[in-house]
């Protein structure tokens, strides 16, 4: 049989061991702890060293700047006094200065911004006034029949004309739009517009109000009575919320230049 004494003997030291490396790790946790709360306090009292250092100086200032004070005269303070108000006044008006400057600028910049709004809204009336740009808004859809061929190309000159007369400010004929140099002609029973033959079931719209570009045809004695009297016219007139015109195909001038102011 073994002797069960030396297995005893390391068992007892390895518990030792594990029980020594458990007490030097436990010292080093406590020693880094102590270390960290040693690092803290130092930092705290540093800063309460830096405010109090801070206070200190400043109550020394404000105790001197005190003293320097009362070994003043009256009048050196009266001086004194009317330097500071003085500095004060000129600090005020330079305020005041800047802010009206700044009043200034920024009333510069909102008139500036209001005539380039109308200029642009200006142009872009001028635009669609001279059939350059498409546009689009309420206004009149006027249908006219003419089975029988029996329309002249002067009727609807007096047709553009009538719904100018009502306020309207773009017009189209058969989807062509009616623009400055707009011309109507035709042989026989052709009618063209700016070179465009125009389709008998003829359909002219018009961008304005639309009470008014329909009593402007309405009248009597107007188109639409006078085109009604001919044999097979018909005139059908239709208000509407949104009508859409195409812009005039652009004409090259030859001759007319702007002229430079």
């Amino acid at each position: 049989m073994s002797d069960p004494a030396p297995k005893r003997s390391r068992d007892t030291l390895v518990q030792f061991r594990d029980e020594s490396i458990r007490r030097l790790v436990a010292g080093e946790k406590a020693v880094e702890r102590r270390f960290q709360e040693a690092r803290l306090v130092a930092s705290l009292a540093a800063g309460l060293l830096l405010v109090g250092f801070l206070l200190v100086a400043q109550w020394r200032g404000n105790a001197s700047f005190e003293r320097s004070l009362d070994r003043q005269t009256d009048q050196n303070l009266a001086i004194i006094i009317q330097e500071v108000t003085a500095e004060n006044a000129g600090i005020r008006n330079e305020i005041m200065a800047l802010q009206v400057r700044l009043m200034s600028a920024q009333q510069e910049t909102i008139t500036r911004g209001e005539v380039l709004n109308e200029a642009a809204k200006e142009l872009n009336a001028l635009r669609i006034m001279a059939a350059v740009e498409p546009a689009s808004g309420p206004g009149l859809i006027v249908r006219i029949l003419d089975p029988q061929d029996v329309l002249l190309p002067q009727d609807f000159v007096t047709l553009v004309n009538e719904l100018r007369s009502g306020g309207a400010e773009a017009v189209a004929i058969n989807g062509v739009r009616v623009g400055a140099l707009s011309g109507f002609s035709g042989e026989g029973t052709t009618i063209e517009l700016d070179g465009t033959v125009l389709a008998r079931d003829f359909e002219a719209t018009a961008i304005g109000d639309p009470a008014s570009l329909e009593q402007s045809l309405m009248l009597p004695g107007g188109l639409k009575s006078t085109l009604s009297t001919f044999p097979g016219v018909t005139v059908e007139i239709e208000r509407t919320e949104s009508v859409e015109l195409p812009a005039e195909e652009r004409s090259e001038f030859e001759y007319a230049q702007p002229v430079d102011e």
